[in-house]
């Protein structure tokens, strides 16, 4: 799991202008320049209805996170989709993997 201090915290969102540059299969990235590196992973009720779903997608993403090694200093928004809770772990992984090569 992504430790708490490389996730994005409620007052950080304020007065963020983001620019998506990534529409994939699973996954939108939104990002914005920042001072360090930051993560948050946001889906919506009309995504996904239950709960348990939403963590579990949740759970998915922050593992993945955890393990990218990349530098750059931007606040990185996860927005994921509905076939994200039936898909592959690999499959959602290479997709993530494959953002943060572009980044």
């Amino acid at each position: 799991m992504l430790p708490k201090s490389r996730r994005l915290k409620k007052n950080d969102f304020v007065g963020i202008k983001t620019k998506v540059i990534f529409r994939g299969t699973y996954t939108d990235v939104a990002v914005a320049p920042a001072p360090s590196l930051k993560f948050s992973c946001i889906i919506s009720k009309k995504t996904v209805k239950r709960a348990i779903d939403r963590n579990k997608i949740k759970r998915r993403i922050y593992g993945i996170l955890e393990k990218i090694k990349t530098t750059t200093p931007y606040f990185v928004f996860l927005y994921p989709k509905q076939p994200a809770l039936d898909s592959n772990y690999k499959l959602l992984q290479a997709e993530i993997y494959k953002v943060f090569d572009t980044l």
